[in-house]
């Protein structure tokens, strides 16, 4: 755990370092990665949750916050890491006050206290899979219809 920060920064993929409180997953830390994804500073983001981060397209079938969180849980309870691939995630366009179709390969990884075994924190890491989801499953959406 002491070293995590050497490693958070060298990563090319937006990350989060979680802290379970209450049944909440507050965000301790970030990546620089993950300030460019989200637009906001570590001053902005500390103490917050993911939906208050990025908000939930209502327009989305689904409740993709309450799987994102149920996985989170089930890290915190098993204390093994947990992947969501092809997990689809809007992502809202501020300045257009409009939701973008997104696709991410998530993974929620245990960082457990090394005497007593008590998960402490979670380390979030988000790939963004969105081109290659839309082009394996929509590839007219990418290319065009042939006429």
């Amino acid at each position: 755990m002491n070293n995590y920060k050497n490693v958070f920064k060298m990563l090319p993929l937006p990350c989060l370092l979680l802290k379970p409180r209450d049944g909440f997953f507050y965000i301790k830390d970030a990546n620089e990665r993950f300030f460019t994804l989200s637009g906001k500073t570590m001053e902005e983001l500390s103490g917050m949750i993911l939906p208050d981060v990025f908000p939930e397209n209502p327009e989305q079938l689904g409740n993709s916050w309450k799987e994102l969180h149920d996985s989170l849980k089930n890290v915190l309870l098993s204390g093994k890491s947990e992947k969501l691939d092809n997990f689809r995630y809007d992502l809202l366009i501020p300045c257009l006050n409009e939701f973008e179709e997104s696709y991410w390969q998530m993974e929620n990884i245990p960082i457990a206290d090394e005497k007593t075994g008590v998960v402490n924190y979670i380390l979030f890491i988000a790939l963004d899979k969105t081109s290659e989801f839309l082009e394996h499953n929509h590839p007219t959406e990418l290319t065009g219809e042939l006429v």
